[in-house]
C-alpha cells in the first residue's frame, strides 16, 4: 500500500497532540491577563488585547481539536504503540 504507515501516523498525531496541549494550557491557565495592565495604553488597548487573545485561543483550540480528533481516531481499539507502557 502507498502512504504513511499506521504506526508512524499514530506516533505523529500523538506527538502533535502533546505538542499543542501544553501551550494551550499555559495560555488558558498560566498566563496573567488583566485589564488593569492595559489602562496606561489608552481606552481601546484592553479591548484590542482581549480580542486578539480570543482569536489566538480560538486558533489554538482549533489545532488542539484537530490533533485530538485524529489521534483518537487512529488509537481507537488499538494496542499501545511499541515504545509505550
Amino acid at each position: 500500500m502507498n502512504g504513511s504507515g499506521e504506526t508512524s501516523l499514530r506516533r505523529q498525531y500523538k506527538e502533535l497532540f502533546e505538542a499543542v496541549s501544553e501551550p494551550r494550557m499555559k495560555l488558558l491557565f498560566d498566563t496573567d491577563f488583566h485589564k488593569r495592565d492595559y489602562y496606561p495604553l489608552g481606552d481601546k488597548a484592553w479591548d484590542k488585547a482581549y480580542q486578539e487573545r480570543e482569536e489566538v485561543k480560538k486558533a489554538m483550540n482549533k489545532v488542539y481539536r484537530y490533533a485530538r480528533q485524529h489521534m483518537l481516531f487512529l488509537e481507537y481499539g488499538k494496542e499501545p504503540l511499541p515504545d509505550e507502557d
